[in-house]
């Protein structure tokens, strides 16, 4: 019986989450801002099947000169769907796979946190409140932005698995709180920094509240630390490298914060678009948080003073710490709180305000549930539920679908014109710094490569007479045997990134980037030649990888020291 009154809120929770995600059944793909998802996978796949371990090069993005986008941007999302890949699902299925089980994991982890503090039921609305809430339909069906769209599942277990260090002070949860860290690192690193402000004020109140302060304080360090160790090989060099790159044109030009506050309305009535973010209140897209959700939440607060007002015996503590992280999360939307981003120079790479919204709605829903701590009648009890899930379906669930729809398949967004030129054109912040430029038609700043320009070979004889033999043609490795009758220069169609040598005849030699495309070039003499160029890992990247496999083998370790003494006291006890 008890197992059953477990699984039933769970298996609710997965099949209301089916509705949300019909539109995925639909043959082909849709139109998205990020309309590189399917091509980034695709790329991972490349990199990884070539032996690129951990991948740093997708070599067909930027413009097909290797471009390091897995230096700087999180992959967890695409490694979730290179594992359907391998399992034999095409890549725009793949996708589709991984975006299924995102939506159904946040349902999940916010049913597994909300239980924590409210009954079961409540703990059940509030999940299907924060599945269907409008921004979680921005991200996945307007903006196309799966990195955060898969952040919906980390907000809430890294709040529940916190709670449960303090409740339990249990090692395991420590680990764990390390694991789900670094997960949610790997998931999309500028959430997770968002998220440090919230999970700092919620690991402040639980520190007020735990038994044993020193203990909880030590464990949640351990935890932090652990995860930003076990993945220290990305957000290592992610941020000591990322001063080779274009990137700070995002905080500067078009993704600048200043361009991007929501103007308070938005958060009530805001139109359901499929359009951009623009300076002012009429942005293409939605920046409500939820008819449905902002009633219910009136509700609950009116209900919350009546009772307050007549027992004084409320969990108040937790719920106006909620509502109070609710009103922070919409005030560092809006431009009041410009103020604060002027001086908080981390927060310039979020580029967009709203993108706390993932705070808003997270706590709003929260919040949401408890009107079922403060409703005891139990009539009243299964028709407010019925009808709070009813309603959140029925006026939330039109905004789950798509555009339009796009009959496609994996050549549509894979093949070299829309990878090396399309897709390239959509993202390109993390080429070369010093690359030639010009200013779009739109007036920013954009690499100045036109459609001739792209990769088409993985060399290119700049002069002399050379005749060229490719012996290896991989991400991170380009191998040539060459034969030159008149010394002239040799361009490996590759950006000079760190990281990149050269070797003439087993030899290391200096190359020069001294041109227009920041493209490596070597003067080659007369004679027969094995010119080798490989993509090797900086200092910085060692480091990361070395930190990062020492803390998995830790990991490991312990779980294994573990298992055996568990093992050994149940022997010895029989």
């Amino acid at each position: 019986m008890r197992l059953i009154k477990i699984i039933i809120p769970i298996a609710i929770v997965v099949v209301l989450s089916v509705f949300g995600l019909l539109p995925l059944f639909h043959s082909g793909f849709f139109p998205i801002h990020d309309n590189e998802q399917v091509g980034r996978l695709y790329e991972l796949s490349k990199a990884i099947f070539s032996g690129q371990i951990p991948p740093r090069l997708a070599p067909d993005l930027g413009f097909g000169y290797d471009y390091p986008l897995w230096n700087f941007y999180p992959p967890l999302v695409y490694y979730v769907a290179f594992l359907f890949h391998l399992l034999g699902f095409n890549y725009i299925n793949s996708i589709k796979l991984m975006v299924g089980i995102g939506f159904v994991g946040a349902g999940m982890s916010m049913y597994l946190f909300s239980k924590e503090y409210l009954p079961k039921t409540g703990a059940l609305v509030s999940s299907i409140a924060y599945l269907y809430i409008p921004y979680h339909s921005v991200d996945l069906y307007v903006r196309g932005d799966l990195p955060e769209f898969w952040s919906f599942i980390f907000v809430p277990l890294l709040f529940w698995v916190f709670l449960k260090i303090q409740k339990t002070g249990k090692g395991k949860y420590v680990i764990l709180t390390g694991i789900l860290t670094a997960l949610f690192l790997l998931t999309h690193d500028l959430i997770a920094m968002m998220s440090s402000v919230f999970l700092g004020i919620f690991i402040i109140y639980l520190w007020f509240n735990a038994k044993d302060k020193k203990i909880f304080i030590r464990n949640a360090v351990l935890g932090g630390v652990l995860g930003f160790l076990l993945s220290a090989y990305f957000w290592l060099p992610s941020i000591l490298e990322k001063k080779y790159t274009m990137v700070n044109l995002l905080t500067e030009q078009l993704a600048n914060y200043g361009l991007h506050f929501v103007c308070i309305r938005q958060f009530l009535n805001s139109p359901w678009g499929y359009g951009g973010s623009i300076l002012g209140c009429d942005d293409g897209l939605s920046f409500q948080v939820g008819h449905v959700q902002l009633i219910l939440l009136a509700v609950v607060i009116l209900l919350f003073i009546i009772k307050f007002i007549k027992t004084r015996n409320l969990p108040a503590g937790i719920f106006v710490l909620f509502f109070l992280m609710f009103s922070f999360s919409l005030f560092l939307q809006i431009t009041y709180s410009k103020f604060l981003w002027d001086r908080i120079q981390p927060f310039w790479y979020i580029q967009f305000p709203w993108r706390f919204l993932i705070f808003s709605d997270f706590t709003i829903s929260f919040l949401i549930g408890f009107i079922f701590l403060f409703v005891k009648n139990t009539k009243l009890y299964a028709a407010i539920a019925i009808v709070s899930i009813v309603s959140l379906l029925y006026f939330n669930l039109g905004y789950f679908k798509p555009q339009s729809y796009l009959n496609v398949t994996d050549n549509y967004y894979t093949n070299n014109y829309f990878l090396r030129f399309v897709t390239s054109n959509m993202s390109f912040e993390y080429v070369p710094k010093g690359i030639a430029t010009i200013t779009s038609s739109i007036g920013n700043t954009i690499p100045a490569i036109n459609k001739n320009e792209i990769a088409k070979s993985a060399y290119t004889v700049i002069n002399g007479n050379m005749k060229v033999k490719i012996l290896q043609n991989k991400p991170q490795q380009k191998k040539f045997l060459i034969n030159v009758s008149t010394k002239g220069v040799f361009q490996i169609n590759v950006f000079s990134f760190p990281g990149w040598k050269v070797y003439l005849n087993k030899k290391s030699i200096n190359f020069s980037d001294n041109n227009k495309l920041k493209l490596i070039r070597i003067n080659i003499p007369r004679g027969k030649y094995i010119v080798n160029a490989v993509f090797e890992e900086t200092f910085i990247r060692k480091l990361g990888d070395y930190v990062s496999l020492a803390s998995f083998a830790l990991i490991l370790l312990i779980i294994l020291v573990k298992l055996k003494l568990k093992y050994d006291r149940h022997r010895y006890a029989v």
